[in-house]
């Protein structure tokens, strides 16, 4: 397989139309002039950094609804030399000089440049350029070219002619040349393992390969440039089997556009999601934080004042209080939980209380916000993040201490900000970072703060992502249901609705939020705006974009397999037993993944609660209401869709529940699970062995269910391999049961083993009785009589194997647990000894074991005929 499949695909189109005519030639080398001219423009704004004037973002809104080439040129012109080029990554630097760099003749780029502009001539225009020229004038004079043919002139074939070599020549030279073109290029696609699949689409990408054996990186599926590290190239499309490349192509409507394919002219539809908002500088967040410090109680600080309508939380300020004036240990403190929980909150209010402490330990409190979205009443609005990167994090400390030597030739702001995380800026100093997973590189930036960061100098960060956690984290969960009540008065007052809300409805609305303080003041919002109590559930469903404020972030950054998971428990909002869940999502023929990694997952970003169950499961898993009406919608236009109401059909035969009172037992709802597969597989067997594998991978996880699976096996089929299915269900149960429970299993095995003419196996079964501790007298008698009964019958049948050494190996192992208790045998308990050893051939120790018994008891009749039989 060619390793530039990209431009193969645009290659192959072209020579396909050469062979047709010279105008078919020209227009195909037109469609490969505007496919690289695309391609160039998309990979150059990818080198882009994040920047919180979002610049990328505002070149690329536009070129979603560009209908024109000449847009795409502009926005390519500008991202090179415009407010733009000072955001532009190191490592592309290189890639970026190639394409602005004035060169003369004898430089490939010039060539290539004087090579269009001939071919412009050819067909009527007539382009100007110097004795230098910059390569980005190739695809200034491109427009020209696709203006005079295609758009306005009437070009005729001749022209085509001559200017095809032209322009083939100077196309061809870029594809050859152009280092971006040389550059690995893959798109990225990760598997429910968190590993990827990686097709090559430019250059030699083996820089991708570690990410096909590891699961600890996490790149949204898509296009990449690997520049030190995978960049995402968001504007062009294929897919895992590089089937087709695809490239915005204006049409922009109803929140879609179109991409368009020039190798096979197929266009998709795509949503324009990510570039709704308008472009351009936003407001700031309502808790960005002062632009000066100021003095606050005892300290300085620009800490944001507290918001109204705050509904004390006093435990949980109390814990932060307690950590941020602890300067001892735990230089990182994390506050953690769900979107608009009130973590910001909690960490102004504690910030504020500590601040009139007698006993502060800090000079200085710097508050620097990334916070990108402010959850309001009337929903989530779009905010400027006042930092998005290491630099703009040393650049915002710079500009709020303002330090004499900023002005000295060779200050660096990042090695200032590092000197304050060790030494203390101006003092003790505790640095606030909120809204820490919106930075750029989250992970590269906690591990840059955790390496500099010094005690007495601490760090807050508030995140909803857990992988955060610091030296000591502190989870933010739901308000408590006083708490919660409170705030549901105070925010009714306010809106002037006390008069809708009943006590009950009040639980209700408890109950339904998990307490979460925004999604209660949602509620109350819309049943402000309707004038009635409406059900939670209708209010959050119709909530789309509060909801994606609330969780796109989050679910964006989970793995396919915890999206997959989440996508199921979303569908069907109740408690599942977490073995039910694994036991469907990993049936044989799915994709495997780490469930337990994935499910923690979940946990970690809050998108799932667990519920403790019984012993026996690990507990039960569900999605809290806001969650799962996002993930239900999220559902409808999910790839995974399929797979997972395939799934949720399964996990429905598990039994009905809802919400929290779905019922903390597991083993009624695996009996329901049984029963229903039961009465489908009267009529239809197949379903048995369709759901077998799940029914083993539960009885793995609770082997008690062995039981009942070794009796459904029978229920569905008599036959022999049915029969062998059966006990080897039981002897798996044996292997980790223990007391009465391994002794009934063991004499259940007999009998199992008694019907399918196994007489080895139920000899084998019932000395294993036997010998178990704590076996009664009583009971070891009666099992050496079933064992003796056993093997005349088998003897009578002339079955060989009633005498053979594995048999008596076993009986002995019986004889010597009985001579043990041969003082307290009483004489039918001796008669029951005697035949045993009769049955390995010891006819001396039988004959003294029969008369000790009769001595017991002389009128003993099993006893007196086992005497008369030896004597004769």
């Amino acid at each position: 397989m060619s390793s530039n499949p990209a431009l193969d695909i645009i290659d192959k189109r072209v020579s396909l139309d050469k062979e047709d005519s010279d105008s078919a030639f020209f227009s195909a080398l037109c469609l490969k002039l505007e496919y690289m001219t695309k391609f160039v423009t998309c990979g150059i704004l990818a080198c882009v950094a994040d920047d919180t004037d979002r610049h990328r973002y505002s070149h690329e809104h536009k070129l979603v609804r560009s209908d024109s080439i000449g847009d795409w040129v502009q926005e390519l012109n500008l991202a090179l030399v415009g407010p733009s080029a000072q955001f532009f990554l190191p490592t592309s630097r290189d890639l970026v000089n190639e394409l602005t760099e004035r060169v003369r003749a004898g430089d490939w780029r010039y060539s290539s440049v004087m090579e269009i502009k001939k071919a412009a001539e050819e067909v009527g225009s007539r382009p100007e350029i110097g004795q230098q020229v910059a390569l980005r004038q190739l695809f200034e004079i491109g427009v020209q070219i696709r203006n005079r043919t295609r758009g306005h002139g009437a070009t005729t074939t001749e022209q085509y002619s001559r200017a095809c070599s032209h322009l083939d020549n100077a196309l061809s030279s870029v594809a050859e040349n152009l280092r971006l073109f040389r550059l690995p290029w893959a798109f990225l696609h990760q598997n429910l393992s968190g590993k990827y699949r990686v097709s090559t689409l430019l250059g030699d990408t083996s820089c991708f390969e570690h990410l096909k054996k590891q699961n600890n990186e996490n790149f949204e599926n898509g296009v990449y440039i690997h520049l030190e590290k995978p960049v995402r190239v968001s504007l062009i499309f294929s897919d895992a089997d590089l089937s087709d490349v695809w490239l915005p192509n204006g049409n922009y409507k109803n929140g879609m556009f179109e991409t368009l394919s020039y190798a096979t002219n197929d266009e998709r539809r795509r949503e324009a999601n990510k570039w709704s908002l308008p472009p351009g500088q936003l407001p700031p967040s309502e808790t960005e934080g002062d632009l000066e410090l100021e003095p606050l109680g005892r300290t300085s600080a620009n800490v944001p004042s507290i918001l109204p309508g705050y509904v004390s939380r006093p435990e949980l300020v109390k814990a932060i209080k307690q950590e941020l004036l602890d300067i001892e240990r735990h230089p990182i403190l994390s506050l953690t939980g769900p979107g608009g929980i009130g973590k910001t909150t909690l960490a102004i209010v504690a910030i504020h209380e500590i601040s009139n402490d007698r006993n502060i330990p800090y000079e200085v409190v710097l508050w620097i916000s990334a916070r990108d979205i402010d959850l309001m009443e009337t929903g989530a609005k779009p905010v400027r993040s006042r930092v998005i990167s290491q630099t703009d994090i040393s650049r915002v400390a710079v500009e709020l201490l303002n330090p004499r030597e900023r002005t000295n030739k060779g200050f660096k702001a990042n090695r200032y900000f590092e000197k304050c995380l060790r030494e203390g800026a101006a003092g003790t100093t505790l640095f606030v970072l909120d809204n820490f997973e919106t930075v750029q590189s989250p992970a590269d930036v906690f591990t840059w703060i955790d390496t500099h960061v010094r005690l007495p100098n601490k760090v807050l960060i508030t995140t909803r992502i857990r992988d955060f956690r610091g030296d000591f984290p502190i989870e933010v969960t739901g308000m408590t249901e006083t708490q919660a009540s409170l705030l549901i008065d105070q925010h009714s007052d306010r809106l002037n609705i006390n008069y809708l809300i009943s006590q009950s409805y009040k639980e209700q609305l408890i109950s339904e939020s998990d307490g979460h303080p925004y999604v209660i003041r949602i509620l109350l919002g819309q049943v402000a705006t309707e004038r009635r109590a409406i059900a939670p559930e209708r209010i959050m469903a119709g909530s789309d974009r509060i909801l994606r404020a609330l969780f796109e972030r989050t679910y964006a950054a989970l793995t396919p397999g915890a999206q997959q998971v989440f996508l199921l428990l979303s569908s069907w909002r109740v408690f599942v037993p977490e073995v039910a869940l694994e036991s469907v999502l990993l049936r044989p023929g799915r994709e495997r993944f780490n469930f337990r990694e994935t499910l923690d997952q979940l946990l970690r970003f809050s998108l799932v609660e667990r519920l403790d169950a019984d012993e026996e499961a690990q507990g039960l898993v569900g999605v809290p209401l806001a969650a799962s009406i996002y993930g239900r919608a999220k559902l409808e236009a999910s790839p995974l869709k399929v797979s997972v109401e395939e799934d949720r059909k399964l996990l429905m035969e598990f039994g009905p529940g809802r919400g929290r009172s779905a019922g903390q037992q597991i083993l009624p709802r695996i009996e329901k699970l049984y029963r229903s597969i039961a009465n489908k597989a009267q009529s239809d067997h197949s379903v048995f062995e369709e759901r077998r594998p799940i029914l083993e991978f539960l009885a793995e996880s609770i082997p008690r269910s062995f039981l009942r699976l070794s009796d459904l096996v029978l229920e569905v089929d008599k036959s022999k391999q049915s029969a062998n299915r059966s006990k080897d269900y039981l002897r798996r149960f044996i292997e980790v049961a223990s007391g009465s429970e391994k002794r009934e299993a063991w004499l259940s095995l007999a009998d199992r083993c008694r019907s399918s003419q196994d007489p080895i196996g139920e000899i084998h079964a019932i000395c294993e009785v036997a010998l178990l501790l704590g076996t009664d007298l009583d009971g070891l008698v009666a099992l050496a009589n079933r064992l003796n009964n056993r093997l005349r019958e088998l003897k009578g049948g002339r079955f060989e194997e009633a005498s053979s050494p594995e048999v008596r190996v076993l009986l002995n192992k019986v004889i010597q647990v009985m001579e043990q208790h041969l003082p307290n045998l009483n004489a039918t308990g001796c008669s029951r000894l005697a035949w045993l050893y009769l049955n390995v051939n010891n006819v001396a120790r039988a004959r003294d074991i029969a008369r000790a018994g009769i001595e017991r008891d002389p009128d003993n009749i099993h006893c007196q005929r086992l005497v008369t039989r030896l004597n004769l």
